[in-house]
């Protein structure tokens, strides 16, 4: 879910795959990507197999079946801070398509350092169990 703050910004979003949402944030199989450090700015809150891309959306129909994209250009090479579920992961990547290097969390960071401050254009949220959507 996106905060208010990015409201002036147009951002396209486009969820492909699987749409039934079930109540993941009371199983705490989440993670949520923050635009500043320590948590702050506007945010979004993947749940477990969710994979935000920081990309413009593509043609409808595209999935790989096994995740739900979520498309936000407007927060490619934004994400500052993380935090993630007891029993999630959440990955980031440098470029689009899984693309560069990758960061691999289970816990959260309240500043992902230098290295990979505003650089991130792919998360992907992965916790234990199966996919709930």
């Amino acid at each position: 879910m996106r905060s208010s703050d990015m409201a002036g910004r147009l951002a396209a979003v486009v969820l492909l795959g699987a749409m039934t949402i079930p109540a993941a944030a009371r199983s705490g199989k989440t993670c949520t990507v923050y635009q500043h450090r320590d948590f702050g700015g506007a945010h979004w809150t993947l749940q477990n197999g969710d994979v935000l891309r920081m990309i413009r959306p593509p043609r409808l129909g595209t999935s790989d079946g096994i995740h739900r994209f979520i498309y936000d250009a407007s927060w490619n090479d934004q994400v500052s801070s993380f935090k993630v579920g007891p029993t999630c992961t959440l990955v980031l990547w440098e470029h689009v398509n899984y693309g560069g290097h990758r960061f691999r969390a289970n816990r959260d960071r309240s500043y992902v350092g230098d290295g990979w401050n505003d650089k991130a254009s792919d998360a992907m949220c992965e916790c234990a169990g199966p996919l709930k959507w």
